[in-house]
């Protein structure tokens, strides 16, 4: 009941939300970009706030942002797709845009809309490896002022919640040819949640976690980006760790 529930209220925000988009783009496209970048965060905390709603999801996100850079690139740990819109509303007062798989580019409202608009990096996962890596150069290559780019090395979702080893080939590919800073993000909380329907499971009160545990400066040659690469995955793992032995 709760799940069926909270589906409702998502797909009627998600259909609203992208009606007004299409509205806008009819409009301009240049202005319609502006409105997604400003409102992104706000339409991701909104998710989060129905989820508490309805299923008593909490989200516990931590960020100095004094310390993100004006253009940088985010690694993160990845499990579910909670994550992506819990990186969005963390970086409220910054515009990112993923590494994403290429069929997202149709048939989720919203979502689809936004992907497009802002010029996300879609890829197929059993495409051509050298148009892949193309797109995520391109990706760098075009980040604007107050704009990131998220990878997450893992290469695809963590069903059981443990961090997996990270993969340095996207990172550095999009390091190699735009170098920026590396901000490091470890989340927790998405295991087991991997569509939203499971979302109907979750116990009353259950926390999603989301920080910004590190930020490098930008790499100074491969063997320093891939130590950099090296760390963030250390640091996600022991801050993973340490909050699952908090009381």
């Amino acid at each position: 009941m709760r799940a069926a529930l909270l589906l409702s209220l998502l797909l009627a925000q998600l259909l609203w939300w992208d009606l007004i988009d299409k509205l806008r783009i009819t409009a301009s496209w240049r202005l319609a970009r502006r409105a997604i970048d400003r409102g992104v965060a706000g339409r991701a905390l909104r998710l989060f706030a129905l989820a508490h709603l309805v299923v008593g999801l909490r989200l516990r996100i931590e960020i100095d942002e004094s310390s993100i850079p004006e253009r940088f690139v985010v690694v993160a740990n990845h499990q579910s797709v909670m994550d992506i819109v819990a990186i969005m509303a963390m970086f409220r007062h910054r515009s990112v845009r993923f590494v994403a798989k290429r069929e997202l580019r149709r048939w989720f409202p919203a979502v689809s809309r936004v992907l497009r608009v802002q010029r996300h990096a879609l890829i197929s996962r059993h495409g051509d490896f050298a148009t892949a890596m193309r797109e995520i150069e391109r990706l760098g290559r075009t980040l604007r002022p107050r704009e990131g780019a998220v990878i997450f090395p893992e290469g695809t979702r963590s069903r059981d919640g443990e961090v997996h080893t990270f993969h340095s080939g996207a990172v550095r590919r999009l390091l190699a040819s735009c170098p920026l800073p590396m901000v490091v993000v470890a989340v927790d909380g998405g295991a087991g949640f991997s569509r939203l329907g499971d979302l109907g499971r979750m116990e009353r009160g259950h926390e999603f976690r989301a920080a910004v545990v590190a930020v490098y400066p930008a790499a100074a040659g491969k063997r320093a980006l891939v130590e950099n690469i090296g760390a963030a995955e250390a640091t996600i793992r022991a801050t993973v760790a340490r909050w699952r032995r908090e009381p």
